[in-house]
């Protein structure tokens, strides 16, 4: 037990500052949905998403304070939301957002969990992806309920022990290739869901963003989302595997900004660095060479993007520096 409070290490700092950040981009985002939803169900997901937020973000500002460490900026609501915009998306996009939005903060606080020294952030984390975890439920009964959930390809039940033979169940670049392993298809699908979203996510930005630069930044990542959900699909029709169904009315015809461009930004860099971190464990689970190798390929396409989204940012001076080091170097230059 410990007896004493201890400082935070910078682990524990990293990640509470980007819940921080997350929470507060997600407080935004569903704040101008709550203005604009219709269906009752999914106004109800909505409003459990704000409450959910909303209840993190104070503690975690309590705990700030305590410590002594300063809050992060983040999005305040009256600076990055355009409450008088019409509606951007469907209910039904609202639905994903929010799916999308508690499966990465479940995952996030596991680390979280893994990462942490004391016992109260411990603690905190462990509610905190309980949290997630019920409204998660929430989302999917809702989904569920109005037919738009998408599962996972179903498959024959294994009926006995097998073990593998031949050296050919890792390649797949020449000749005939093995079938997918379920974990493969699995993550196969959900990235490409995660694509699909991001696509509709981007449509709906460069539709209402007023730089140039930024627009033709948001239809470049359109077309890196549609390049990817092509290579995965490639795979899953050779194995005669569904893909996964699109949604052709995600996206009005309005054409105002509900949220400012630094907030589509960020926004933009979190879906990025979500894809990276899905490519990544699909990578490791991955048997099949050229499975494998294409998650390398994706890893890399979306690490540019990201990167230019950063940039952007930057030359902005909308990049908030998140917690660091001391330069030291610079400290004893600075003291001569």
């Amino acid at each position: 037990m410990e007896t004493t409070k201890v400082q935070l290490t910078s682990a524990e700092i990293a990640n509470i500052w980007n819940l921080c950040m997350q929470d507060s981009m997600v407080e935004c985002v569903m704040t101008h949905f709550k203005h604009t939803v219709e269906d009752k169900e999914v106004k109800m997901i909505v409003e459990q998403m704000l409450q959910l937020v909303g209840n993190h973000l104070n503690k975690i500002e309590q705990l700030l304070s305590e410590e002594g460490i300063v809050k992060p900026e983040g999005f305040p609501i009256d600076k990055h939301v355009n409450l008088n915009a019409p509606k951007l998306f469907s209910d039904v996009f609202y639905l994903e957002y929010a799916n999308q939005m508690t499966q990465f903060k479940i995952s996030s606080h596991m680390t979280s969990i893994v990462m942490a020294s004391r016992r109260d952030i411990h603690e905190l984390f462990t509610q905190f992806i309980q949290d997630a975890i019920e409204v998660n439920r929430s989302v999917r009964d809702v989904m569920k309920q109005k037919g738009v959930y998408i599962r996972p390809p179903y498959m024959s039940y294994p009926k006995k022990v097998d073990y593998v033979e031949k050296q050919n169940f890792l390649t797949g670049w020449f000749g005939r290739r093995r079938p997918l392993l379920a974990v493969e298809a699995a993550y196969l699908v959900a990235n490409s869901i995660n694509n699909r979203i991001a696509q509709a996510t981007l449509i709906g930005f460069a539709q209402v963003a007023q730089d140039p630069e930024i627009r033709n930044f948001f239809l470049r990542g359109k077309k890196v989302c549609s390049d990817i959900m092509v290579s995965i699909f490639d795979v899953l029709q050779e194995a005669d595997l569904p893909a996964s169904m699109t949604w052709d009315t995600v996206v009005t015809d309005s054409t105002t900004a509900p949220f400012s461009e630094q907030l589509m930004l960020f926004l933009i860099n979190a879906l990025s660095s979500l894809g990276i971190a899905m490519y990544g464990q699909a990578l490791a689970l991955t048997m099949r060479r050229d499975v494998a190798a294409l998650y390398a390929t994706l890893m890399g396409k979306a690490g540019t993007y990201a990167e230019d989204g950063l940039n952007l940012m930057i030359e902005r001076g909308w990049l908030e520096q998140p917690p660091h080091f001391l330069d030291r170097q610079r400290l004893i230059e600075e003291s001569r």
